[in-house]
Parts: C-alpha cells; structure tokens; sequence
C-alpha cells in the first residue's frame, strides 16, 4: 500500500492592526508578557509546526514589528497590509506567496499566546480526517458575546460563521463560537480570496466568509472544539494581557511546585517560562526570575531579590533586595542583602557579596568576600580574598577601563582605592585608607595614607571663637 505523504504547511500570522483597545503607542502584537512580544509566541508556535513558511501580514507601525521579529526570527517572509481593511484583506495580500503552492495554509493571530502545538496538530488532523476544505477552531465560552458565531444546518453542518454584528434574529443565543484559527486548502484560497466582498456592517473583508464560500460550494467544513476557550484567547486590551500574564504565570509555578519546588506565596512570585529550578529551592515572596535564568537545589532566594539570565548554583542564599544580571553564582555563596551584580561576573563557590555592594564583569574566586558598602569593577579575585567596607576598584580612568587583580589570599582594608591597572600579589596586606596606585608584591603591606597629625585642644578654641563671634 503506497504511503500517503503529508501535505506542505504554510503559515500565516495576522499582525497588523492596530491594537485601538489597548490605549497604548506601541504595537499590540508587540506588548510584552512574559517576559517578550505577543508575536514572538505566535512565531514560536508557527516554528513547531514544521511550517514550510512563515509569512507575517504587517500594517500599523510594520517597520517597528519586522525589526523586533527581524532580531529573534529568521526566514520570516513579510508582506504589509496598507490600509488595514479587515481579515479577509490582511489574507489577500498573500495571494502572490500562495501562487504555486500546494498544501495546507495555517492562519494564525498574532495575538494568542496560550495556543500549543498540540491543538494545532489536532486541527491539521482534523482537516486530514474529514477530507475538508476549511477546518476552523470553535469553543463555547461560557459568555460568547462579541464573538462570531458557527452558524450550522439542520444536520449540523457548519454553513456559515456570523460575525456579532451581523448576527441575525435568534442567533445571538448560538453558544459554539470562532476562535480566529483556520486551516485552509491552498488551492481554495487561491480561488475564493479575489471573490470576498465587504457588504456587511464594518464594510471590511472577513476571513470568516471564506467558510459560507466552502459550504455554499459543497466543499466540507469541519471544526475542532476546544473544551476551553482560554487556550485560543487573543488579547485586545491591557486587561486582558494582565488576566493571561497571570493564567501563565499560574501553570508556570504549579508546574515548578508539582517538580518540589517551594514557593512561599505564589500570589506574589513571578517566574519566566524559559526559567529552569531544580528541587528543594525556595522562593519567597517577591521574587522575580527572568529570562534564561538556572537555580541549583537547596538555593534560597529571600524577598525583593530580581535575577536575569544568571545561573544561581546549588545552595546559594540570595538576601533580600538583590539585583544579578547575567551572572554566574557558585555554590554555597552568600548575595545581599542590597547587592547589585551587573552582567559579566562569576562569583563563588563558598564566596560572599554583602550588603550595598556592587559588582561589574568581575569573577571572584573560591571563599573571596566582599562583605560591605564597596564597589568591584573589571576585576580579578583570587581565593580566599577580603576586601573592607567601603573600598573601590577605580576602573575607569575618564577614557578606558582598566582592570584590578587582587591575588589569592589578599586583604584589603577598609576605605582603600585600587587605582587600576594594579596588581596585589598573593597575602599581601592593604592598610586602610590607602589610596594604591602601584603593584603590591606578595607578602607585602601596602600603606598610602597621609600621616595623622592630632592638634590637642583645638576643637575647643574653635567652638569658642564662633561662639564668640556670635555675641558681637
């Protein structure tokens, strides 16, 4: 028996309007959540599909949305829809792409960031089943107003889907309704697209007439019915981009307690999706864990802490209010309380940065600490390190930066200014105050301080002489 092979799959991902309800300058397939654009879930979706290509209909504000898709996505073909005249429109700009290809046609928003894989798979499956033309996604939303509605025969065929507004008597009560997700026939969209008219309330084109097109032409129209409509939800407003970042973040945190996990207050816990934790950490509340983020078991994160792109290792305790971007934390290091690391620095293991203590594109090694009130920038950390409160590598010289060694075993007093480029051989002593703008030797202490002078009784007679000023 001969193998059937799959058809071509093209996908087709509707972004170009403008987003009005969402009161906002910036595009709306481009309002973030989760941590990225709306579009970029849609393209990701279309990237799971196998799809042979992917074209992206543009419109309102086209060269800002290509840019951003340009810096993530490759191998997306555009096409702009000028002026935005409605579904049906957006779907004839394809027609040139369309010529000569022989296959399915997947039509996705660009606004539909819970759609997965799996129902995507299910829809193609469905077409394939049912020998049809058009497959669309349905539901029954507990509350189907403002959707349109699949309007169906006496033996249940699908005939038609009625927009809201031109929804004839009795037919608003129909619960079965368009979730905006089609798979076509090539070939049909070819034929039917140039033939859509907009004689209808909005007097755009829709989509949606291409099913009565189907139907009216004997071709078979099939749906698949989600049993929720949340999944297939596109977001018009910045209410409901704040109703879905929540579902997510939701299945995210249960998905990470369901693994071991803790998670203190999920309520006030906000975690990426792209970010992996191992079990047994614990996360308070108030913590927030963005981007490519990895936490390592038995790691405890404390209130306020925000992490981004980093990886944390295995029990590490991160103090309140600690700030790490794009760095490498090794275990049983201690961070914060009120710690900044900026990007660039590795840290541990056994290490300790404290409080009010900031860190750039500096690595630290085993048991360094920099307890307190201190600066550490394009540094160089040996093992076993102690650097004193309010101490600062002096990196930048008004025209380069230059970077700071401090050798195994170094200890550095309090107050002290490392004037790079320096070098501090290994055990060797700092005095605080001092002010090194040489290379230290190991073993060596190093003093660059002015010699204190003590004037006794002269607070005294200056408390006298203003006082006394004060009686003429």
């Amino acid at each position: 028996m001969p193998e059937t092979s799959t058809p071509s799959l093209m996908t087709v991902i509707l972004a170009a309007g403008k987003g009005t309800r969402m009161n906002s300058s910036r595009p709306k397939v481009l309002q973030e959540l989760r941590g990225k654009p709306l579009t970029h879930y849609t393209l990701d979706l279309a990237r799971s599909m196998s799809s042979d290509r992917i074209l992206m209909v543009l419109g309102h504000q086209a060269d800002q949305v290509r840019t951003d898709v340009e810096t993530a996505f490759a191998g997306i073909e555009y096409v702009v829809q000028e002026p935005q005249r409605g579904t049906g429109h957006a779907l004839l700009q394809c027609l040139a792409q369309l010529e000569g290809f022989d296959g399915h046609v997947l039509v996705l928003s660009g606004d539909v960031p819970a759609l997965t894989t799996k129902t995507l798979q299910n829809l193609i499956r469905a077409q394939t089943t049912n020998s049809a033309t058009v497959t669309v996604l349905t539901s029954c939303p507990p509350d189907p107003t403002g959707y349109g509605r699949m309007i169906r025969d006496a033996e249940g065929k699908i005939i038609a889907i009625r927009e809201q507004k031109d929804l004839n008597p009795g037919e608003d009560s129909i619960g079965e309704v368009n979730m905006g997700v089609y798979l076509f026939d090539a070939s049909f969209l070819i034929r039917e697209l140039p033939l859509l008219s907009n004689k209808n309330t909005q007097g755009e084109y829709y989509l949606t007439d291409l099913v009565q097109a189907a139907a009216a032409g004997g071709l078979t129209v099939s749906a698949l019915t989600l049993e929720t409509s949340d999944e297939a939800m596109g977001i018009n407003t910045l209410i409901e981009l704040s109703a879905m970042e929540k579902s997510m973040r939701d299945n995210i945190l249960r998905k990470l307690m369901e693994g071991g996990v803790r998670i203190v207050d999920p309520s006030a816990t906000y975690v990426d999706d792209s970010v992996r934790i191992e079990a047994d950490v614990v996360l308070h509340p108030m913590t927030f864990l963005y981007g490519t983020t990895t936490i390592g078991s038995g790691t405890v994160i404390h209130p306020g802490a925000v992490i981004t792109n980093s990886v944390i290792g295995r029990d590490v305790e991160i103090f309140p209010h600690s700030v790490i971007e794009d760095s490498q934390i090794l275990e049983k290091t201690v961070i914060g309380p009120f710690a900044r690391l900026r990007p660039g620095n590795s840290v541990g293991p056994k290490g300790k940065i404290g409080n009010f203590v900031e860190v750039k594109n500096s690595r630290l090694g085993e048991g360094s600490k920099v307890s307190h009130l201190t600066y550490i920038g394009d540094s160089e950390l040996g093992k076993g390190v102690n650097v004193g409160a309010g101490s600062v590598t002096c990196n930048y010289d008004g025209f380069s930066k230059h970077r700071t060694v401090l050798e195994d075993g170094v200890f550095v007093g309090s107050g002290t200014m490392m004037v790079a480029p320096v070098t501090l051989g290994s055990n060797s002593i700092v005095g605080a105050g001092s002010t090194i703008t040489q290379d230290v030797p190991p073993d060596s202490l190093a003093l660059g301080r002015a010699r204190q002078e003590v004037k006794e009784g002269w607070a005294r007679r200056w408390r006298e002489k203003i006082a006394g000023k004060g009686k003429s």
